[in-house]
């Protein structure tokens, strides 16, 4: 399954493997009826059952001079339309990262950038070091 969604962020207090591991954490809960996070999928107008198999890759982009230029990219890939996505991650995701790790979890979200311009995804994809995540401050990283 690819993204659905690619998303860019200032790095912010937690690193990639610490963002995926919570990110898994959230993603099982919605498994069981009664957790926070599928109460706040249904809630967001979300099935949680059909986020089920929803696949959030969190990683690291290319590094900068200093460990605060780092980018943290995530990626959301599930079975629902773009609109779904962007709720999933304002309103179960994020707030769930938010509780668990603080707000300073994440840096604000970047603005897109085209494939192959200005260091867009053509170039990173061979830069970037990937650790495998399920996801989630300054500037609400839930903003778009």
């Amino acid at each position: 399954m690819s993204p659905s969604v690619e998303w860019r962020f200032q790095r912010g207090d937690t690193g990639a493997a610490e963002l995926q591991s919570a990110v898994g954490d959230v993603l099982a809960s919605l498994a069981d009826p009664g957790s926070e996070t599928a109460r706040a999928a249904r809630e967001a107008g979300l099935d949680p059952a059909e986020l089920d198999g929803a696949d959030v890759q969190v990683r690291e982009g290319r590094q900068g001079a200093e460990p605060i230029l780092t980018t943290i990219i995530v990626g959301i890939a599930v079975k629902v339309g773009s609109s779904a996505v962007e709720a999933f991650w304002r309103k179960v995701i994020w707030p769930a990262l938010r509780r668990r790790l603080g707000t300073g979890a994440l840096g604000e979200r970047l603005p897109e950038t085209a494939p192959g311009v200005g260091g867009g995804d053509g170039e990173r994809a061979a830069a970037d070091t990937t650790t495998s995540a399920a996801t989630g401050g300054r500037g609400d990283p839930a903003d778009g």
